[in-house]
């Protein structure tokens, strides 16, 4: 989906590789032309004394892209080659305008697959009975498993992975259930998966699997009193994020057979030196190989490497974890247009903002519109602020830290319009209203400043002035402006009664000078002029 064109892109840039990819990854980022450094291994020191010379960073799980690190960077893209991102200081990154973007295809099937392996291993003791014969024993009737086909395996997290499972574990024979609130039923049905709450799939399944990301929310989602919920003969499989399960608790469960085993690729610490776990025999571990295949490496590599091309040269946004919103692509194209308006709306106030409302209208009701709030306040932010790049990763949280309160609100109503966004900026006891939308013909178009209807595209220089309509007023700012050699490309004039309140709307050629604008604001009967550059 493409996202508006960035003033401040540039072409010579400099990538820095932290963590192993695909070399077919590093060959595109070359062939493109980009400067391709790979350094890892980096711990955060090293990183932070380097990462000022480089504008992307690509990763996997190992580099810790720390706050500190993002501080002393100018980055503009974090790729992480992979799903999860605990690595990445994500709230940082977006404070400074950073688009963070994750690959979250290419490993999606080598992780399904270890977690059924692992299920496999898992019912049938696969690893004891290793370990077992190569001391030279044969505990064929003390290594009895347990069948697959047949029982339940609950899904925690029925994203990417986890649906890949479920469509696995459904060909098995099992019956599949599964804990996502953030999926609807719609979803359920179409993996014949049956949605439960997450107690109920602790008290059904002979396995649990875990998929989901690390956050504040599941930081040890499986704790003490979940585990208690499990069957005695269950097994608990996680291939997600270490963290998710506490693994304190686990080591409790397992040591206590409250359950009967459990499946770790992934820790809280990596690796997990000195952990008790490392002691039991009812555990399977695996050093983190969810993505560890050929193929995968291949496939998170190639895709990194082709968004963050598609990034840098097209503007094309795909899986970034940092913006307000998904970019749908019937919302894309209004991006724009809202950017216009929120830097119209600036500069026709010249004050400083307490609130702004965004209103989306028409069709555009039925579409999540916080994208769209963040483009108006990207085009507002951006021509009053000294602080890093303004965009629509950061410009909400700017706009918090400025005090400005940004609502947002939707309506089916859109009059005469298809869509329209409505900007309303509340400051000093003033209230400014632009308006907006697009047109399949014509394209962006301004149409409606404070109440008054227009039509401007929104590209160039303008004048925009208050005043009494009576005769002469044109004639007079005309004169002023041809005094100043600045020629006058179209007018409109919008106006609600005759002689009363009206806004001249001059669209002109060349930048307007102070002292031009000045002479223009001495003109009787003139109540404002402002000089607008879209």
């Amino acid at each position: 989906m493409n996202a508006p064109s960035r003033s401040d892109q540039v072409s010579d840039m400099k990538i820095l590789v932290a963590d192993e990819i695909s070399k077919s990854g590093i060959e595109m980022l070359g062939t493109e032309g980009y400067d391709v450094d790979v350094k890892t291994g980096l711990k955060e020191k090293e990183l932070s004394s380097v990462i000022g010379g480089y504008d992307v960073l690509i990763v996997r799980s190992a580099t810790k892209a720390t706050r500190k690190v993002i501080e002393n960077s100018k980055l503009k893209v974090i790729g992480r080659a992979g799903i999860g991102v605990d690595n990445i200081d994500v709230e940082a990154a977006t404070e400074r305008g950073i688009l963070v973007m994750n690959a979250p295809s290419g490993n999606v099937v080598s992780t399904a697959e270890l977690t059924i392996g692992l299920v496999f291993a898992l019912a049938r003791r696969i690893a004891e009975a290793d370990a077992s014969m190569k001391k030279g024993e044969w505990k064929r009737k003390e290594l009895k498993g347990a069948q697959v086909s047949g029982k339940t395996i609950g899904i925690v997290g029925l994203g990417r992975v986890g649906a890949e499972v479920s469509k696995r574990a459904t060909a098995l024979g099992t019956t599949v259930i599964a804990y996502d609130p953030l999926v609807s039923p719609e979803v359920g049905v179409k993996l014949h998966v049956r949605l439960v709450s997450l107690d109920r799939l602790l008290l059904e399944s002979d396995f649990v699997s875990i998929h989901t990301p690390l956050t504040p929310q599941t930081k040890d989602l499986i704790g003490k009193t979940e585990l208690a919920k499990m069957k005695k003969s269950a097994v608990l499989i996680n291939c997600a994020r270490g963290g998710v399960v506490n693994e304190e608790a686990l080591f409790d469960a397992l040591s206590q057979k409250t359950i009967a085993g459990a499946a770790l690729d992934v820790y809280a610490k990596e690796p997990p030196k000195d952990s008790p776990l490392l002691t039991l025999s009812n555990i399977i571990l695996t050093p983190h190989l969810g993505a560890t295949t050929r193929e995968a490496q291949e496939d998170v590599g190639a895709e990194i490497a082709e968004q963050i091309i598609s990034y840098i040269k097209h503007n094309v946004i795909k899986n970034a974890i940092n913006l307000p919103a998904k970019l749908d692509p019937e919302i894309v194209p209004y991006m724009p247009m809202a950017e216009k308006l929120g830097t119209l709306i600036s500069q026709l106030g010249q004050c400083s903002a307490g609130k702004v409302e965004v209103s989306c209208r028409g069709e555009l009701a039925q579409k999540d519109i916080r994208i769209i709030s963040a483009s108006v306040m990207t085009g507002m932010l951006k021509p009053i602020s000294e602080e890093h790049n303004v965009n629509y990763i950061n410009a909400i949280e700017m706009a918090k830290t400025r005090g400005i309160e940004v609502v947002s609100s939707t309506s089916d109503e859109a009059g005469q319009y298809k869509n329209l966004i409505r900007v309303l900026l509340n400051a000093n006891g003033d209230a400014i209203s632009v308006a907006g939308t697009l047109f399949s013909d014509k394209g962006p178009r301004i149409v409606e400043i404070n109440g008054s209807t227009v039509d401007i595209e929104p590209e160039g220089n303008f004048l925009i002035i208050g005043h009494e309509d009576k005769p002469g007023m044109i004639g007079s700012v005309g004169t002023v402006l041809g005094d100043h050699d600045v020629n006058i490309a179209s007018m409109e004039v919008a106006r609600k009664k005759v002689r009363g309140p009206a806004t001249m709307i001059l669209h002109i050629d060349e930048e307007l000078s102070p002292e031009a604008l000045e002479e223009v604001r001495g003109i009787a009967n003139l109540r404002s002029a402002t000089y607008i550059r879209l």
